[in-house]
Protein backbone atom coordinates (compact mmCIF):
# COMPACT_ATOMS: atom_id res chain seq x y z
CA UNK A 1 0.00 0.00 0.00
CA UNK A 2 0.79 3.35 -0.65
CA UNK A 3 1.69 5.99 2.25
CA UNK A 4 -1.29 8.20 0.03
CA UNK A 5 -3.28 5.20 0.64
CA UNK A 6 -2.39 4.06 4.00
CA UNK A 7 -3.17 8.07 5.28
CA UNK A 8 -6.55 7.16 3.75
CA UNK A 9 -7.13 4.47 5.99
CA UNK A 10 -5.45 5.36 9.20
CA UNK A 11 -6.63 8.90 9.02
CA UNK A 12 -5.46 12.26 10.26
CA UNK A 13 -3.15 11.30 13.07
CA UNK A 14 -1.17 9.13 10.79
CA UNK A 15 -0.83 11.82 8.08
CA UNK A 16 0.77 14.09 11.15
CA UNK A 17 2.74 11.28 12.33
CA UNK A 18 4.40 10.25 8.81
CA UNK A 19 4.99 14.03 8.70
CA UNK A 20 7.31 14.12 12.13
CA UNK A 21 8.71 10.67 10.91
CA UNK A 22 9.67 11.78 7.70
CA UNK A 23 11.71 14.70 9.14
CA UNK A 24 13.38 12.62 11.55
CA UNK A 25 14.74 9.91 8.86
CA UNK A 26 16.07 12.91 6.43
CA UNK A 27 18.14 13.25 8.63
CA UNK A 28 19.41 10.26 9.83
CA UNK A 29 19.84 8.31 6.50
CA UNK A 30 19.11 4.99 7.48
CA UNK A 31 19.82 1.83 5.84
CA UNK A 32 17.14 0.03 3.83
CA UNK A 33 15.50 -3.13 5.11
CA UNK A 34 17.13 -1.77 8.89
CA UNK A 35 16.02 -3.03 11.89
CA UNK A 36 14.47 -0.83 14.14
CA UNK A 37 12.37 -0.57 17.79
CA UNK A 38 9.19 1.02 17.94
CA UNK A 39 8.50 1.48 21.80
CA UNK A 40 5.09 2.21 22.38
CA UNK A 41 2.65 0.41 20.30
CA UNK A 42 -0.73 1.94 20.97
CA UNK A 43 -2.86 1.43 17.91
CA UNK A 44 0.57 1.33 15.42
CA UNK A 45 0.70 4.34 13.53
CA UNK A 46 4.28 4.80 13.80
CA UNK A 47 5.26 1.28 13.59
CA UNK A 48 3.38 1.03 10.36
CA UNK A 49 4.77 4.13 9.30
CA UNK A 50 8.27 2.64 9.92
CA UNK A 51 7.36 -0.65 7.85
CA UNK A 52 6.19 1.51 4.74
CA UNK A 53 9.50 3.20 4.76
CA UNK A 54 11.00 -0.18 4.44
CA UNK A 55 12.27 -1.15 7.84
CA UNK A 56 12.01 -3.97 9.47
CA UNK A 57 10.65 -3.36 12.59
CA UNK A 58 9.71 -4.89 16.10
CA UNK A 59 7.02 -2.77 18.59
CA UNK A 60 6.09 -3.02 22.09
CA UNK A 61 4.75 -1.38 25.37
CA UNK A 62 4.11 -3.37 28.56
CA UNK A 63 1.41 -5.96 29.25
CA UNK A 64 0.86 -3.83 32.24
CA UNK A 65 0.11 -0.48 30.43
CA UNK A 66 -3.91 0.05 31.51
CA UNK A 67 -3.50 3.56 29.73
CA UNK A 68 -5.77 4.79 26.86
CA UNK A 69 -3.23 4.85 24.72
CA UNK A 70 -1.89 1.25 25.24
CA UNK A 71 -3.35 -2.16 24.15
CA UNK A 72 -4.73 -1.27 20.59
CA UNK A 73 -5.50 -3.58 17.58
CA UNK A 74 -2.54 -2.74 15.97
CA UNK A 75 -2.32 -5.54 14.27
CA UNK A 76 -5.49 -4.77 12.49
CA UNK A 77 -4.12 -1.60 11.13
CA UNK A 78 -0.86 -3.22 9.89
CA UNK A 79 -2.99 -5.76 8.08
CA UNK A 80 -5.27 -3.21 6.49
CA UNK A 81 -2.21 -1.21 4.92
CA UNK A 82 -0.30 -4.08 4.00
CA UNK A 83 2.72 -4.22 6.44
CA UNK A 84 1.66 -6.99 8.54
CA UNK A 85 5.02 -8.87 8.01
CA UNK A 86 7.18 -6.25 8.33
CA UNK A 87 6.24 -5.80 12.04
CA UNK A 88 6.58 -8.01 14.92
CA UNK A 89 5.17 -7.27 18.33
CA UNK A 90 6.76 -7.91 21.98
CA UNK A 91 5.84 -6.91 25.17
CA UNK A 92 8.78 -5.05 27.10
CA UNK A 93 9.64 -2.52 29.76
CA UNK A 94 11.25 0.78 28.24
CA UNK A 95 13.38 0.73 31.05
CA UNK A 96 14.54 -2.99 31.02
CA UNK A 97 14.74 -4.25 27.56
CA UNK A 98 15.23 -8.24 26.79
CA UNK A 99 17.08 -7.25 23.70
CA UNK A 100 20.75 -7.95 23.62
CA UNK A 101 23.13 -4.93 22.64
CA UNK A 102 23.31 -3.67 19.05
CA UNK A 103 20.44 -5.47 17.75
CA UNK A 104 18.90 -2.11 16.36
CA UNK A 105 20.01 0.28 14.28
CA UNK A 106 17.37 2.80 15.47
CA UNK A 107 14.77 2.94 18.41
CA UNK A 108 12.41 5.19 18.14
CA UNK A 109 10.34 7.36 21.33
CA UNK A 110 6.87 8.70 18.92
CA UNK A 111 4.77 10.59 21.86
CA UNK A 112 6.36 8.13 24.80
CA UNK A 113 8.85 9.36 27.00
CA UNK A 114 6.31 11.82 28.66
CA UNK A 115 4.04 8.55 29.50
CA UNK A 116 6.73 6.32 30.65
CA UNK A 117 7.47 6.92 34.94
CA UNK A 118 9.43 9.89 35.26
CA UNK A 119 11.47 7.62 37.57
CA UNK A 120 12.45 5.32 34.87
CA UNK A 121 13.00 7.35 31.95
CA UNK A 122 16.92 7.91 32.67
CA UNK A 123 16.70 3.94 32.47
CA UNK A 124 14.93 3.78 28.75
CA UNK A 125 17.08 6.40 27.40
CA UNK A 126 20.41 4.34 28.61
CA UNK A 127 18.46 1.44 27.76
CA UNK A 128 17.62 2.28 24.34
CA UNK A 129 21.16 3.18 23.49
CA UNK A 130 22.48 -0.19 24.73
CA UNK A 131 20.38 -1.82 22.10
CA UNK A 132 21.55 0.13 19.57
CA UNK A 133 25.09 0.35 19.82
CA UNK A 134 27.85 2.59 19.12
CA UNK A 135 26.81 3.44 15.58
CA UNK A 136 23.33 3.43 16.25
CA UNK A 137 20.23 6.22 17.09
CA UNK A 138 17.25 6.62 19.33
CA UNK A 139 14.65 9.30 18.29
CA UNK A 140 12.64 11.16 20.31
CA UNK A 141 9.52 12.49 19.29
CA UNK A 142 8.08 14.86 22.07
CA UNK A 143 5.01 17.27 21.55
CA UNK A 144 4.79 20.83 21.10
CA UNK A 145 3.08 23.40 23.28
CA UNK A 146 0.24 23.71 20.43
CA UNK A 147 -0.06 19.91 20.45
CA UNK A 148 0.02 19.39 24.20
CA UNK A 149 -3.55 22.24 23.89
CA UNK A 150 -4.58 20.23 21.42
CA UNK A 151 -4.73 16.94 23.30
CA UNK A 152 -5.88 18.39 26.25
CA UNK A 153 -8.96 19.59 24.83
CA UNK A 154 -10.15 15.75 24.70
CA UNK A 155 -7.62 14.34 27.30
CA UNK A 156 -7.24 16.89 30.02
CA UNK A 157 -4.78 14.36 32.12
CA UNK A 158 -2.60 14.02 29.92
CA UNK A 159 0.98 14.75 30.95
CA UNK A 160 3.26 17.56 29.80
CA UNK A 161 6.25 16.90 27.37
CA UNK A 162 9.37 15.41 28.24
CA UNK A 163 12.69 17.18 27.92
CA UNK A 164 15.09 14.55 26.74
CA UNK A 165 17.88 16.29 27.64
CA UNK A 166 17.28 15.95 31.51
CA UNK A 167 17.70 12.32 31.30
CA UNK A 168 21.32 12.02 29.21
CA UNK A 169 23.40 12.87 32.93
CA UNK A 170 26.28 10.90 32.39
CA UNK A 171 25.86 9.57 28.94
CA UNK A 172 28.08 10.51 26.69
CA UNK A 173 26.07 11.29 23.68
CA UNK A 174 25.34 14.04 21.10
CA UNK A 175 22.01 15.48 20.71
CA UNK A 176 20.18 17.10 17.82
CA UNK A 177 16.78 19.06 17.23
CA UNK A 178 14.65 19.16 14.85
CA UNK A 179 11.01 20.67 14.68
CA UNK A 180 8.38 18.80 12.93
CA UNK A 181 4.59 19.61 12.18
CA UNK A 182 3.31 18.56 15.85
CA UNK A 183 6.25 17.35 17.76
CA UNK A 184 10.05 18.35 18.64
CA UNK A 185 12.59 15.91 17.41
CA UNK A 186 15.41 14.77 19.33
CA UNK A 187 17.77 12.42 17.84
CA UNK A 188 20.78 10.85 20.39
CA UNK A 189 23.88 9.22 19.22
CA UNK A 190 26.94 8.22 20.82
CA UNK A 191 29.48 10.69 20.98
Amino acid sequence: MTMEAAKQHMGAMFEYIAADGLVALAAMGLPPGAKVLDVGTGVGNFAIFLALQGFDVLTGEPDTDTSRYARHDWAANAHAVGVAKQIRFEAFNASQMPFDPNTFVAVFFYGVLHHIDEAERAAALREALRVTGPNGAVVIFEPTQDTLRQIWSNDPGHPLAASPALYTAGLDVSEQKLTGQRMDIFIYRMA
